[in-house]
């Protein structure tokens, strides 16, 4: 159940925080533009499955103009291959650091330069195979269904304008779209169409083989994320 009293501050903060017109980002980096905004609105930081404000709205900020996709959220997949031989075959050496290999894929159901996509099996699991068809990891549909639904049951899509100031990035929080009622069940065609991609994020260190893994996002444009949505009203 949405809250009349969040939706309602909603529409009075957005164009308080728009009309500030640029902000200097608080974090370096691509999750800048996020962590700005939810500084901006006073949130604090949330890694946890829960949506950001009262648990009944995520928010999702992303730079204007550019190809970047949402993480609606990240969830590892079982795999089938050991993740440091996975590493090994289809990673690629750091440029600056001898002793790491890098595994930063996105897959989507066409092959990416490696020879991995997706694939659904008549079972509904989504599995990341090679060009052998080779199984590495699978993730049940069930799974992503319920992680959309936990996290980004209604949304607050944001979007800024970014300009560097004073070599300085800065951001403009000027369009805005708040997303309601979720229906998941297009997911399994965002994934059929490469709207929805799988990006593992994670590195081996050579010299003391331990892994590091930041997670694996599911990422999409904005504007598929929108088409979830029973209901989109433009905020900004």
């Amino acid at each position: 159940m949405k809250s009349t009293k969040n939706i309602q501050l909603i529409r009075k903060r957005l164009p308080e925080i728009c009309n500030q017109g640029f902000i200097e980002t608080m974090r370096k980096g691509n999750t800048g533009v996020g962590y700005t905004f939810e500084e901006l609105w006073g949130l604090d930081e949330n890694n946890n499955s829960g949506a950001d404000l009262d648990g009944e709205i995520e928010f999702k900020a992303t730079r204007k103009n550019k190809k970047c996709k949402v993480t609606a959220f990240t969830q590892s997949p079982v795999w089938k291959m050991g993740l440091r031989d996975v590493i090994r075959a289809y990673g690629n050496n750091d440029q600056e650091r001898d002793n790491r290999i890098n595994w930063f894929p996105s897959l989507s159901s066409k092959p990416n330069p490696a020879g991995l996509k997706l694939k659904i099996d008549n079972e509904d699991c989504v599995w990341i195979v090679d060009r052998r068809g080779r199984k590495i990891a699978r993730i049940h549909l069930h799974v992503l269904k319920h992680r959309f639904e936990m996290k980004l049951s209604n949304a607050l899509l944001v979007y800024a304008e970014s300009r560097r100031i004073n070599k300085v990035e800065h951001f403009h929080y000027d369009e805005a779209y708040l997303c309601l009622d979720i229906d998941t069940q297009p997911i399994r065609n965002l994934i059929l169409e490469d709207k929805l991609v799988v990006e593992p994020r994670v590195y081996l260190n050579t010299d003391t083989d331990k892994l590091r893994d930041r997670g694996t996002a599911f990422r999409l444009d904005g504007k598929y994320l929108r088409e979830l949505y029973s209901s989109v009203e433009k905020i900004l």
